[in-house]
């Protein structure tokens, strides 16, 4: 038996797939390509024209212009939801002008901007559909949904009926029960206090940022939906701050002061204490990390209460 006969017997014995992928780990042909924001390992891991980015499938179709005006929206929604949900249709009409699919990130934003402004009855209402829009498009799991069912979630005050959530397609109406009015943001406070309090002036710098204005008005937004969901008076939450120094790796260079936020609390998905403590992190891991200037190592325990 030559050795080129011996090798085309031994393939044939043992099933060789010509359809098999060097990429597909299991070696299996018959694998189900990952869909859009499901896992991936690389590229060859992704259905068509989907790509691997950061272990997740996305596409690689995208607007330029569109996508910067929903960062736009994103950077609004928690300080001036009108303007973010103007900057987030503007990106819808660009991905339009330009004829390109619109990716289902940009339309979850949209609807997360519209729900934040349920005071206006129609922003309501279609913040709750192309919420449920969202839901539809995304995997099960994904950050994406998420996001989108504590947005929902924030509309039950203003009269989101659950169960029109509950088919396969888009319901008619959603704002269709009563809800309960929420206490008017301005007779709510907010309060932080540290333990154990800030030793230095960098770090009460982190405690101050909590207290500035743009802050305030989103924690009290988080409140709102909260009191008005469990008919309490107040929302309580622990942050963790770390703040530690972090020596350079360069003998000529400087080290730098590290500020870490600890996670959000592993709460019951679905209930408002965790959708209030997601709200609270939302709002408060980001200002806490753009304090810059801080140089005072230690760890800090940042009690904030709305009422």
């Amino acid at each position: 038996m030559t050795y080129r006969f011996a090798l085309a017997f031994a393939l044939a014995a043992f099933g060789c797939d010509s359809k098999a992928k060097a990429s597909d780990p299991a070696g299996r042909a018959d694998s189900k390509p990952s869909k859009e924001l499901e896992s991936c390992g690389t590229s060859a891991h992704c259905d068509g024209d989907l790509r691997c980015f950061d272990h997740v499938c996305k596409r690689a179709a995208r607007s330029t212009v569109g996508d910067y005006y929903a960062a736009l929206g994103e950077a609004q929604v928690s300080r001036a939801p009108a303007d973010a949900i103007t900057a987030y249709a503007t990106a819808l009409d660009q991905y339009k002008t330009e004829k390109i699919a619109l990716p289902a990130d940009i339309d979850c934003g949209y609807g997360a901007a519209l729900a934040r402004d349920a005071s206006n009855k129609e922003h309501a209402e279609l913040g709750a559909r192309v919420l449920h829009r969202c839901i539809l498009a995304v995997p099960v799991g994904s950050r994406e949904r998420d996001r989108a069912l504590t947005a929902l979630a924030g509309l039950a005050a203003a009269g989101l009926n659950p169960l029109s959530l509950g088919g396969s397609g888009l319901a008619d109406r959603y704002m269709t029960g009563t809800g309960a009015p929420p206490p008017p943001p301005s007779a709510l406070g907010v309060t932080v206090t540290a333990t154990p309090p800030a030793a230095g002036k960098s770090t009460q710098a982190v405690v101050d940022k909590l207290g500035e204005p743009d802050v305030k008005a989103a924690l009290v937004a988080c409140a709102t939906t909260y009191i008005a969901n469990t008919k309490k008076d107040t929302l309580a939450a622990i942050v963790g701050v770390k703040v530690s120094y972090v020596p350079s790796q360069y003998d000529d260079e400087q080290g730098y002061f590290a500020v870490a936020v600890d996670p959000s609390t592993a709460l019951p998905a679905g209930t408002p204490e965790a959708s209030a403590d997601t709200c609270v992190h939302s709002v408060v891991d980001p200002a806490i990390k753009a304090v810059t200037g801080v140089h005072d190592a230690g760890a800090l325990k940042l009690a904030i209460t709305i009422k």
